[in-house]
């Protein structure tokens, strides 16, 4: 828990440094609804630079799925400005924005306040099993 001014913080972790870590467990989404496998609002009352998103996969799905992970601005657009095409059906592993974005992929990308991080599927990723970690500093 972090507490920001007048506003407390929860399920992230702040340094000293301005630098926030956002962790979770990624969701086995069996539609193609945008935000299905993440959907994060950044709640926090300031903008934020993403400088790094990790996906720890540790059970592939078993559909045939990528994911496109972005920030959107309404959590209902899905966008793949972090992750492009990431292939969690072959192999578990630890996937991040600097080796694996794909395409279209960066990693840096700001996130501005209300705005949400969103990972869509292209099929059902059933059987997934992972978790997120989101790397991000204040701009």
């Amino acid at each position: 828990m972090i507490i920001n001014g007048d506003k407390v913080m929860v399920g992230a972790t702040q340094s000293p440094a301005n630098a926030f870590i956002f962790c979770g467990e990624l969701v086995a989404a069996t539609t193609t609804a945008v935000g299905g496998v993440l959907k994060l609002q950044n709640t926090y009352g300031l903008d934020l630079i993403v400088t790094d998103v990790l996906f720890d996969i540790t059970t592939e799905s078993t559909g045939a799925a990528t994911l496109d992970v972005g920030v959107d601005d309404g959590g209902d657009t899905s966008n793949d400005t972090l992750f492009d095409a990431l292939d969690v059906n072959t192999a578990a592993g630890l996937f991040n924005a600097h080796k694996n974005a794909g395409t279209n992929g960066k990693h840096n990308v700001v996130w501005k306040e209300d705005e949400y991080i969103v990972a869509t599927a292209s099929a059902t990723v059933a059987g997934l099993v992972g978790n997120y970690k989101i790397f991000a500093i204040a701009r």
